[in-house]
């Protein structure tokens, strides 16, 4: 159910903006959706497609409320959120239709490791979906506060537990598509749990279908195709996130950004990013080289499937394992002939930008001289 309209006099007679205005992003404390369902308690955080908020329901409990809102494409207005112009209107619309589908599919997701989603609903002229609020630190804010917040024990166990939520997610024909620490909460009994799917994509999982939608970059976590506007994804582009996610755990740092690991290596230099494997005592056999395995520059020399990482543990923890080291692998030419397409830098040009220039540019040119 719609709530109520509300008329704006700077708006003209189609509901667009005649003149500039003062507004705030963010729905302030007291807020009331959907009827008086839920009362906003207060902003958490945003990001480029959504705000998340604490709120209460009708029975008093706590939950997190996550709003559609591409700052990109809208904006608000005494409440309402409306596309930015005329030309936006329909690129929003479809926005606000795409969050209601991906929070059903979302819905479906009930698994211990995975943020449970009870609701979506439409209000302010925008979408809404009502999350479970997990009480804890996102990991972080751990890793933030200690080098050493894990004993290999401890991060043995997280890992299997995250996997299992990743195979259940890509069963389901889900990529999440944006995991790291500031994505990954612990209870306070130490529970992991795999929350903001605001970039997610539900899609058919074919080796030849191209993600043309919403993309979230985050350095030292994405792996490299994240970097190129209609780059191929997959399983495999989750599955290094999460390895890059442990290697902060296990290492105390994150890695190098995966644009520059594929710039170093096209022009014939090694991987800046050094190897888990060898350097820190205590864990099982196999456990550090699945996650560099992982993390592999390109794609296709990843663990494919969170159960063959899963096979790759337990291997190890059956004394199973016996290590190979593998060539290093030249980068696909596929991605390269996306680069040196005409009009290829003009096109993304404020990505480039946004996802830094210099070293885009310099993959871009070890990858021409590989090829001539």
């Amino acid at each position: 159910m719609q709530g109520p309209t509300r008329i704006d006099p700077s708006l003209d007679p189609d509901g667009y903006h005649a003149g500039p205005e003062v507004f705030a992003d963010d729905l302030k404390p007291g807020t009331r959706l959907l009827d008086g369902q839920y009362t906003i308690l207060g902003f958490l955080n945003s990001g480029g497609f959504g705000i998340t908020y604490l709120a209460k329901d009708s029975l008093d409990r706590t939950v997190v409320i996550k709003e559609c809102f591409p700052n990109t494409l809208c904006r608000r207005s005494g409440g309402i959120v409306r596309a930015r112009s005329r030309k936006h209107s329909g690129d929003f619309r479809g926005f606000v239709q795409g969050f209601i589908d991906e929070a059903r599919s979302l819905a479906r997701l009930v698994h211990p490791n995975i943020v449970g989603v009870h609701q979506v609903f439409e209000d302010n002229d925008t979408a809404y979906m009502a999350i479970d609020f997990i009480n804890g630190k996102d990991l972080h804010d751990i890793l933030e506060s200690t080098d050493q917040a894990f004993t290999p024990e401890e991060t043995v166990a997280m890992l299997k537990k995250l996997l299992s939520a990743v195979d259940f997610i890509h069963q389901a024909g889900i990529l999440h598509r944006d995991i790291s620490p500031d994505n990954i909460l612990i209870d306070q009994t130490g529970n992991p749990v795999l929350i903001d799917f605001g970039a997610a994509s539900e899609q058919v999982m074919r080796a030849t279908r191209v993600l043309t939608g919403r993309r979230v970059v985050k350095d030292g976590y994405s792996p490299q195709e994240f970097y190129l506007s209609g780059a191929q994804q997959s399983p495999a582009s989750d599955l290094y996130a999460l390895g890059a996610t442990f290697y902060h755990v296990i290492s105390g740092k994150a890695a190098p950004e995966s644009q520059r690991r594929l710039a170093m290596v096209a022009e014939g230099s090694s991987d800046p990013c050094q190897p888990l494997s060898g350097r820190f005592p205590g864990y099982p056999a196999g456990f550090l080289e699945s996650i560099d395995k992982a993390m592999r520059v390109m794609p296709r020399d990843r663990l494919q499937s969170a159960q063959e990482w899963l096979d790759m543990i337990e291997q190890g923890e059956k004394g199973l394992f016996t290590h190979a080291p593998e060539p290093l692998a030249r980068p696909d030419t596929a991605h390269i002939a996306a680069a040196r397409r005409p009009g290829f830098l003009e096109a993304n040009k404020g990505y480039l930008l946004g996802a830094g220039i210099a070293l885009a540019l310099m993959a871009l040119v070890a990858a021409w001289k590989l090829l001539t």
